[in-house]
């Protein structure tokens, strides 16, 4: 198995330190790594420094070297260096200021440069591995061992984020932080992190942003199989890149978490080392007092996923006969008799089994008249079990601050106040919300009306031509037409109807261009006066499918204050509508600057629009995206030019596509109809179904990183009066490999249908699209046995070589030769 390239920065094989200062490396060196480190302490004396390095040589083939000197002896440590260089080398700051920071920026980078070193830094808080016992920073501090990866750009929070993890008993996989980063960037971390089997959940700090596309595939790709938690400074720094507004757009799609406020980073963190996570936003909350609760039903953000759920009849009546029925059942819950442990406990499993309640919140204040130690240790014996999420909020500081204790050590999160507890929870249903997100696609059904591209085209190369950035009204039009809009065009002049009329509600439509995540629509009020708000949250990025429009509209602040109390579900469908085709346009129109559509009428049956003014990028060309791999987009679309209709030899239809989440219960079908042999020669097991993570694995693709095709059929469906039902028949994709350049690919076709071509199909496809994503090489293991494998991968040009480490199994890999391609 190949290595990624950053375990020499998070598990070194060995290691190489030299420092003027003292590190903890220095006198605590992992037991692992004993026998294959180096250590160089230098004196305070330069001259005396510079004399001891003269007279040092470095062991060759380091894969880590730590380097914390001053910037006058750095030059000096780098050429001895030289001799035998490292893999990678982590640069620390030094205790003495550096007076001419750009010269060692410029010095290291052209180093490392010169020898293919990778490089963290300079003026880097350096990485702990707990697990490892290996600290490579400045600190003395050592934080105990746990499942929470933190990654920062800033080394003073860092260090806050680990003393305060200390504190309350919270266990970090790994801590690092980027420095002034020339070489391992933030997207690479992320996605090195997020197949760490150390990790469980991901905390990062940012505050400067440079590639959109980049950052969020990591984070795509990482919170799809792992919580991310993303705080970010600079909300309203003009001077930092990209809007705030649509960088939360972003990390909503991929999946991520983002916090507001330092405090909410901590009761994230906390919320997410819990083991349990609600599947939808509904929360109840029980507290023994009515101002605790009433406090943090205040708090709860209007535009937020969390939602107070209504309770059953059945809960409601269970709920009395527990508490009395003095109790106020109407949830928030508030007996007005003192708990006791094994009323609360019941309380909770009634809670726990409403099909109503995704989760449960715990406010407890100190009283007199009950037993509270007894009811926290019953509470923390029966959390951690419960089938889900409950988080509590133990109000008060001498008494309460060592019950808090106990539940932190049974692994459950218990909070201070009623804010920072409604924080933890937030983030609990952000997450369920965001990872609905991210499993949406869009892709064209059958029956819809494909867009007319190549007109589409023509338009805007004519636009080009008259030398203008802005369209006509008829060109804007006819460009929007070649999309099929279920609109109408009207003209103010010709529709007093509509424009006398002040009661007639109006919405409007924009799309705008970030810096950094490129193009982003906003869903708003109409009227030319109308301004955009940071706070909306009516803001996401295309591609979007009608699923995601309707989120879009749902969360804007106008459709909350406004229009859901009236608008007709037909209009919200020609609305949602709307957004997907403007989404398709701007996807495959990659020369659009802006798009407004303002003001659109909404009337009885009909959308109404009024304005369009459409802006052209006149620095960028005409181009097919595809092409280009829809480089002007944070989010690769699902790639609807890869789906094919194709027959077989007798004449039978199949469907090549990439596959789409959606797609989770036909592939486990599909592996489960598969034949033991045929299981076996593909996973080299028994296995007689994937599991949880290896289904999210293959269904969920970024399309930008990897890919995974599908062959599919229809068949009847006796279950619903024999209708077509499609299924998948074969399976090949392909995950990039640790190095970053290759890929691994894997192949599987149903047993009825094998002896068709369809391997062969799926594989040139695979590869096709693996040389338009600029890999190097495809490779794969085969089965010694697997003779028909074998033979299909060398009929397509693969080499077929022994595995080194298994001799029951062969390599097989393809070299990748960009230049064959013409």
């Amino acid at each position: 198995m190949l290595r990624h390239r950053l375990a020499a920065f998070f598990e070194p094989r060995s290691l190489c330190v030299v420092a003027d200062t003292e590190l903890a490396v220095f006198t605590q060196v992992p037991a692992y790594l004993r026998s294959a480190t180096d250590l160089l302490p230098l004196p305070d004396d330069p001259a005396l420094a510079q004399q001891q390095l003269s007279q040092w040589t470095m062991t060759p083939g380091r894969d880590l070297a730590v380097i914390c000197v001053r910037s006058g002896l750095l030059a000096a440590v780098l050429q001895q260096m030289a001799v035998a260089p490292p893999r990678a080398l982590l640069l620390l700051p030094g205790q003495v200021v550096d007076q001419a920071p750009q010269d060692t920026r410029d010095l290291i980078q052209a180093w490392c440069q010169e020898h293919s070193v990778m490089l963290l830094g300079p003026r880097a808080f350096g990485i702990y591995r707990p697990h490892l016992n290996l600290n490579l920073s400045l600190a003395q501090m050592q934080p105990r061992a746990g499942r929470i990866a933190v990654i920062s750009q800033s080394r003073m929070l860092l260090r806050s984020i680990i003393d305060w993890a200390e504190d309350v008993n919270l266990g970090l996989s790994a801590a690092v932080s980027l420095g002034e980063v020339t070489d391992v960037d933030l997207p690479e971390l992320v996605e090195y992190l997020a197949t760490d089997p150390r990790t469980d959940s991901i905390a990062l700090y940012l505050d400067k942003l440079t590639s959109g596309r980049e950052l969020i595939s990591a984070l795509r790709a990482a919170s799809s199989v792992k919580p991310v938690i993303v705080l970010r400074a600079g909300r309203s720094d003009a001077e930092l890149s990209g809007s705030d507004a649509v960088l939360d757009a972003a990390l909503r799609r991929a999946g991520a978490i983002r916090v507001n406020y330092f405090v909410e980073l901590f009761a994230a963190i906390k919320a997410m080392s819990y083991a349990r996570r609600p599947r939808g936003g509904k929360i109840a909350m029980l507290a023994n007092g009515r101002a605790s609760a009433q406090l943090v039903q205040d708090a709860i953000p209007a535009e937020s996923s969390m939602l107070m759920a209504t309770l059953t009849q059945g809960t409601v009546k269970c709920l009395s006969e527990i508490f009395g029925v003095s109790t106020l059942v109407d949830n928030p819950v508030i007996p007005y008799v003192p708990l006791t442990p094994d009323a609360l406990i019941e309380g909770l499993r009634c809670l726990i089994a409403d099909s109503q309640v995704d989760a449960v919140m715990v406010i407890l204040a100190p009283d007199e008249f009950c037993d509270m130690p007894k009811v926290v240790e019953a509470l923390a014996a029966f959390a951690p079990g419960a089938s889900k999420p409950i988080v509590t909020c133990l109000l008060g500081e001498a008494k309460m601050r060592p019950l808090r204790r106990l539940l932190d050590q049974t692994g459950m999160p218990a909070f201070r106040t009623p804010e920072t507890a409604l924080s933890a929870v937030l983030s609990l249903t952000s997450y369920h919300y965001n990872q609905q997100l991210l499993q949406q696609t869009r892709y064209v059904h059958s029956g819809q009306r494909p867009a007319e591209l190549e007109q589409a085209r023509a338009i805007l190369e004519a636009a080009g031509r008259e030398g203008g950035d802005q369209l006509s009204r008829e060109q804007c039009i006819a460009l929007l037409e070649c999309f099929h809009p279920d609109v109408h065009w009207e003209r103010d002049e010709e529709d007093e109807h509509f424009s006398t009329q002040d009661d007639v509600p109006s919405v409007m439509i924009r799309v705008s261009r970030d810096p950094i995540f490129g193009p982003w629509i906003w869903f708003g009020e109409g009227g030319h006066l109308v301004r955009f708000s940071a706070s909306d949250r009516g803001v996401d990025l295309p591609p979007l499918n009608l699923n995601l429009a309707g989120k879009l509209i749902e969360r804007s602040r106008v459709w909350r204050q406004e229009l859901q109390s009236y608008v007709e579900p037909q209009i919200l469908r020609k609305l949602q509508g709307l957004l997907e085709t403007i989404s398709e346009m701007v996807s495959e129109l990659p020369a659009i600057e802006s798009v407004e559509l303002d003001p659109i009428v909404l009337g009885y049956r009909d959308l109404h629009i009024h304005e369009i003014n459409i802006r052209l990028d006149v620095s960028t060309p005409v181009a097919i995206p595809q092409k280009t791999g829809f480089s002007h987009m944070a989010i690769y679309p699902y790639p609807t030019h890869l789906v094919q209709s194709r027959v077989f030899a007798d004449g039978s239809p199949w469907v090549l596509r990439p596959i789409r989440p959606e797609d989770a219960d036909a592939l486990q079908d599909f592996i489960r109809g598969l034949s033991e042999k045929s299981r076996y020669m593909r996973f080299v097991s028994m296995m007689r179904e994937l599991t949880p993570k290896m289904l999210t694995r293959y269904t969920y693709v970024d399309y930008h990183r990897e890919l995974a095709l599908v062959a599919t059929t229809q068949i009847p469906n006796p279950a619903n009066r024999g209708l077509p039902q499609e299924i998948i028949i074969g399976l090949a994709h392909y995950l990039r490999n640790a190095d970053g350049v290759g890929a691994e690919y894997a192949l599987v076709i149903s047993d009825e249908w094998q002896k068709r071509g369809l391997g062969r199909s799926l594989m040139d496809a695979l590869i096709l699209a693996a040389r338009q994503q600029q890999l190097s090489y495809l490779e794969g293991v085969v089965l010694s046995s697997n003779r028909p494998m074998l033979h299909l991968m060398t009929s397509l040009g693969f080499i077929n070589e022994e595995d080194a480490e298994d001799p029951s199994m062969r390599r097989v890999w393809l070299p990748l030769n960009l230049e064959e391609q013409g």
